[in-house]
């Protein structure tokens, strides 16, 4: 129930408990059938879940941060761009407390990113590279990988050429350099040891990656853009940093 509506109901509380009881009740009806509240577990709930969602961040966020979201309704000038996974639970901006226009985003099975190709192999990921660097001039490009990565067990599980779908096999062929170093380092280790291995290792690929593409390469060679991988592990609750040049890395952990 949103916050303005509640404060109306608590004054009339005061001034007629009767009639504030019928209003409750009217309320929780309407809500039960727009909303799917109350025993509904249909698709109307789900809907609803979202527009609560959005309610409440609207009273908490963008109506108290005026100054902020004024200031993005001129245009937007984030110094992040953040290379991240799809997976439901490693959203950048809630694990790293990013505002709106903080950070441009890509998201993506298993945060790849694939190697410039003249014809734009992977156009979707490409053309959103080009516009954080060419257009909005991005400082830090960051590839996040994270820990329980379903895309990266596939890639480790998978034996090369094997195709059970559409779409993702050819995809996670681009972290195939990530899988080789991991057979070749941990390959006699269990599955879950490769994968740990492997998780770390495809964002280095991605970083890799990122070089081939000439505008992004002059970039890092000028100083005006660095290159970052992070690790997210929430099954231990850290998060893990490093810096990425050509022949060096540092990492640091929170």
């Amino acid at each position: 129930m949103a916050a303005h509506l509640q404060q109306k109901i608590d004054a009339l509380v005061k001034a007629s408990p009767e009639s504030a009881k019928k209003l409750e009740e009217t309320i929780a009806a309407l809500e039960k059938t727009y909303l799917g509240q109350g025993d509904s577990k249909g698709p109307e709930d789900a809907i609803g879940r979202l527009g609560r969602g959005f309610e409440t961040f609207k009273a908490n966020h963008y109506n108290k941060d005026t100054a902020l979201f004024d200031k993005l309704k001129t245009g937007q000038w984030p110094k992040y761009m953040i290379i991240a996974c799809s997976d439901s639970r490693v959203d950048p901006a809630t694990i790293l407390g990013l505002n709106p226009g903080e950070a441009f985003m890509v998201r993506n099975v298993a945060n790849m990113v694939p190697a410039w190709e003249p014809t734009g192999g992977y156009p979707s990921v490409s053309s959103a590279l080009e516009y954080a660097v060419k257009h909005l001039k991005v400082e830090h490009i960051v590839v996040i990988g994270h820990r329980l990565c379903g895309g990266i067990k596939a890639l480790v599980t998978t034996d090369p050429g094997t195709v059970n779908h559409d779409f993702i096999e050819s995809w996670l062929s681009i972290g195939g350099p990530a899988r080789a170093v991991t057979k070749a380092v941990v390959g006699n280790d269990d599955v879950d040891e490769q994968c740990k291995f492997c998780e770390k290792e495809s964002v280095n690929v991605s970083l890799t990656n990122l070089l081939s593409y000439p505008w992004v390469k002059e970039k890092v060679i000028g100083k005006k853009v660095s290159l970052h991988g992070g690790f997210y592990d929430f099954v231990e609750g850290s998060f893990q940093v490093w810096d990425f040049e050509v022949n060096v890395g540092h990492s640091k952990k929170f």
